[in-house]
């Protein structure tokens, strides 16, 4: 789990200065490689060897889980006719075009699905250049908003790692799991928090990458605190947008794993990957906060012990600090 001179052998992406190739790069904004199409094509447009390698880079991401653009439904969500594209011209286009000296691809070279609007869109550029990166905190009353708590304040819950908070939707390899679904299964866990926002009262769309900050502290050496985006509808149904997770022990990176020390607060950074969603008028956003996605995520035993050397377990106690000096928030992509 560590990223060690094992894995930057094999990491092609900080290999991008050494390739001179145009990519077509196709994901989902459910696929369980969201975060690599992203990356592949920031890292190749920023470092490839030639400009034609750095200009010629393509992206497409479509309301899909791994195995694009097979259908509309995905999960609980049904995205319209116009999620599916006529992919063999696309991909003739695009041959012609570098192999064959035909005419150049006729778009930007970004294409996205605006979820909840339900269009594909064309962008010059990732993350778009006329983001405004807004937080929206938590509060100990449930409540997420823009204004950043006062006072003191936290909330609590207990970590088993023999009881864990099953997959519900998301990006994950197995069919029958990924992609968004109504979390309404998951409600009488109390080893989640939630917090939900007001109704927004105008179209509001979040497109790029989203993050949270969370200030926490638990009583083990090791454990796991998860991020989950959702979005609810006015009838009531919360669907998963995206989610993110941080091992305590990696968050100076995964090049520095360090346990923690029981009872400090620390701060988590979360990166939950990307999204494009327009929130409609009557919609709402909840931010779910947990230790547990099994079997998307592999459960963090709570003992501090390596990864995958030990069978024995530990509950934690976990404390999420929501107070003026230790704000937890979520960062999204206005």
């Amino acid at each position: 789990p560590s990223y060690d001179a094992y894995w930057q052998r094999i990491n092609l992406e900080a290999r991008a200065p050494e390739m001179a190739v145009p990519a077509l790069n196709i994901g989902g904004w459910y696929d369980v490689f969201l975060r690599s199409t992203i990356g592949s094509y920031k890292t190749m447009t920023e470092e490839a060897a030639t400009e034609t390698a750095r200009s010629g880079q393509r992206m497409i991401i479509g309301p899909w889980p791994h195995g694009w653009n097979q259908s509309a439904l995905v999960g609980d969500q049904d995205f319209g006719p116009d999620a599916l594209i006529d992919v063999e011209p696309l991909l003739l286009e695009w041959f012609d075009y570098w192999m064959k000296d035909g005419d150049p691809p006729d778009s930007k070279p970004i294409r996205i699905f605006v979820m909840g609007e339900n269009v594909w869109r064309s962008e010059s550029e990732w993350p778009l250049a006329d983001t405004e990166y807004r937080p929206f905190y938590l509060h100990a009353d449930g409540t997420l908003s823009p204004q950043a708590p006062s006072g003191q304040g936290q909330l609590g819950y207990k970590y088993d790692p023999a009881d864990p908070v099953p997959t519900l939707g998301g990006n994950i390899m197995e069919p029958s799991l990924r992609g968004p679904y109504d979390q309404a299964p998951l409600d009488q866990r109390e080893d989640v928090l939630r917090f939900l926002t007001e109704p927004f009262t105008e179209e509001t769309e979040i497109t790029g990458p989203v993050s949270a900050e969370i200030f926490a502290e638990t009583i083990a050496k090791d454990t796991d605190f998860m991020a989950k985006l959702i979005v609810v509808k006015p009838n009531g149904v919360a669907f998963n947008l995206l989610d993110g997770v941080i091992r305590a022990r990696y968050r100076k990176g995964y090049e520095e794993p360090e346990l923690i020390e029981p009872g400090k607060v620390y701060k988590y950074t979360i990166d939950m990957w990307a999204t494009s969603y327009l929130l409609s008028p009557g919609d709402r956003l909840r931010v779910d906060i947990t230790s547990s996605n099994f079997p998307r995520l592999a459960r963090n035993l709570n003992t501090g012990a390596p990864f995958a050397k030990t069978v024995e377990m530990e509950v934690a106690q976990q404390t999420i600090h929501l107070s003026e000096h230790f704000a937890s928030r979520v960062i999204l992509p206005v």
